[in-house]
């Protein structure tokens, strides 16, 4: 089975593939989210990963915009611990870095350290933070630094010139898993819908009252401006329970277009 992740085989989508599925994959690693949706949609790939948020950085948008846009389903989520580290090519000193490779939410996961230390270097958005490591390399410049894992710094022999460099410790990604089919699960405890509501008072109220009255805990509740009809929104939301016909039912009472993005077993970290 070929999964397609956003990032090359050392990027943090690969370590939490492997972590589902083992070592044995095979992987179709794409620059892009837009690209990692195409593969699944045009059965290049039987499923997909994708990074959905962030304990530190928080949500990312452009998944969301891709969930809503394909018709695809959720079938696993799985948390990853994300520890970053500043790579350089040997000898490299702290002082004589001037650009700062890597992918915008392990820039801002490490701005702490970036503010306090490296002040003085420019930050470059790149696509991953394995392809960030690679270009380093290929750089071949000790004015240079990427942001990584310590698997890329091995696949591309960087040197680790300072560990652990997020902001806080406990930074976790949570990843989802995607299909075109979504399989019956007995363990699922986990649902996403996105709906929504009219514009008028209490209108969303009424939708999250639904789960209050059915004793279901919200874990995610996220918004997203619709394409073409300025100031109005979907919403996108995580619930623990299976997603029943009666519960549904019951949402579409007070919302429309409701979409059940798919049920299945919640993850831990």
């Amino acid at each position: 089975m070929y999964t397609a992740i956003q990032g090359l085989d050392t990027s943090f989508h690969a370590a939490a593939t492997k972590q589902l599925y083992g070592t044995g994959i095979n992987l179709i690693c794409c620059q892009t989210f837009n690209e990692v949706f195409s593969s699944l949609d045009e059965q290049k790939a039987e499923r997909a990963v994708v990074a959905i948020e962030n304990s530190l950085y928080g949500s990312i948008n452009e998944v969301y915009d891709l969930l809503i846009r394909y018709d695809f389903k959720i079938v696993a989520e799985v948390y990853e611990q994300i520890s970053l580290h500043l790579l350089t090519v040997p000898g490299a000193t702290i002082n004589g870095i001037e650009n700062i490779y890597s992918q915008a939410p392990a820039l801002a996961e490490s701005e702490e350290f970036l503010n306090s230390t490296l002040s003085h270097a420019d930050r470059h958005e790149f696509y991953d933070t394995a392809m960030a490591a690679r270009e380093v390399n290929r750089l071949n410049s000790k004015s240079n630094a990427a942001i990584a894992s310590i698997e890329a710094a091995k696949k591309y022999n960087l040197d680790i010139l300072a560990r652990n460099i997020e902001t806080h410790p406990h930074n976790y990604t949570r990843f989802i898993v995607l299909e075109k089919t979504s399989p019956d699960d007995p363990n699922a405890n986990k649902s996403s819908i996105t709906f929504q509501t009219n514009d008028t008072p209490g209108s969303l109220h009424d939708v999250l009252g639904v789960f209050a009255k059915n004793n279901i805990n919200l874990s995610k509740l996220e918004s997203r401006p619709i394409v073409g009809r300025a100031w109005r929104y979907m919403y996108y939301l995580d619930f623990e329970s299976n997603a029943s016909k009666g519960l549904i039912d019951e949402v579409m009472a007070h919302a429309a277009d409701v979409k059940v993005l798919g049920t299945y077993k919640k993850g831990f970290y």
